[in-house]
């Protein structure tokens, strides 16, 4: 095949715009922004399977809460009925003694139920702390997550806005080309990384990176301007400089 030495330059030209396109359609794939908010996703989730679980837990704990003080107030009201019937006096000695038995065993039932009141009610202080935990975990998430969003937006839009420009680049620089130079060199890219040309720079494929052998070179100088040679190694158009 043969193409004029501009039009082999201009491919040149062509190629680096698409490398440039390459890259921005790379970058615009990896943003940390979009790893960032998987990560934030995936601790929504984890989070509020978690809240759900203590959430039922703390409902089970203020039954429990509940049932206790009830208990305690149950007991503190036959204790105060008990005392009342006592300071009275109008109580048989028998009734007396009954009365001041029942007062004291109340009274330790009393103590008992106090003190499960008060490991439930550590339970129950404990479970709070940890539901307003994870619901302030939630509101600082959604939060990071918006802002992650709006950093994730401007990036998007500074990167549309450059492929946008190189696209433009593109179109206007593609019709200035042998088109069947065009045909060869997007055949090649679709199978050599997105590389179809590239410069000979000194006895070096700038595509590859190897070094084309003596004879292959002394070759190359002997060919006429026009004529479009190809790496050996990698098969991608060779522009000498």
């Amino acid at each position: 095949m043969k193409a004029t030495p501009e039009d082999q330059n201009l491919l040149i030209e062509l190629q680096l715009i698409d490398s440039q396109i390459t890259q921005a359609k790379t970058k615009l794939a990896g943003l940390p922004e979009l790893e960032q908010i998987a990560a934030i996703h995936a601790r929504l989730e984890n989070t509020a399977v978690e809240l759900t679980v203590v959430e039922t837990e703390l409902a089970d704990v203020v039954i429990d809460l509940r049932r206790s003080e009830l208990e305690v107030e149950q007991v503190d009201d036959r204790i105060q009925k008990d005392e009342k019937r006592l300071a009275s006096g109008s109580a048989s000695p028998k009734e007396l003694e009954q009365l001041q038995h029942e007062v004291a065993t109340l009274g330790k039932r009393k103590a008992e139920l106090e003190d499960g009141e008060l490991e439930i009610m550590i339970k129950h202080d404990g479970v709070k702390a940890r539901v307003d935990e994870l619901l302030n975990d939630q509101v600082g998430l959604k939060k990071l997550e918006l802002e992650l969003n709006i950093r994730l937006e401007n990036a998007r839009t500074e990167i549309d806005k450059t492929l946008a420009e190189l696209a433009q680049s593109r179109a206007a620089l593609v019709p200035k080309i042998d088109q069947a130079l065009i045909a060869l060199y997007d055949k090649i890219r679709l199978s050599a990384h997105g590389v179809g040309a590239a410069l000979l720079v000194g006895n070096k494929c700038d595509g590859c990176h190897l070094a084309i052998n003596a004879i292959e070179i002394e070759r190359i100088k002997g060919l006429a301007v026009d004529e479009v040679i190809r790496c050996e190694e990698c098969r991608r158009i060779l522009v000498r400089i």
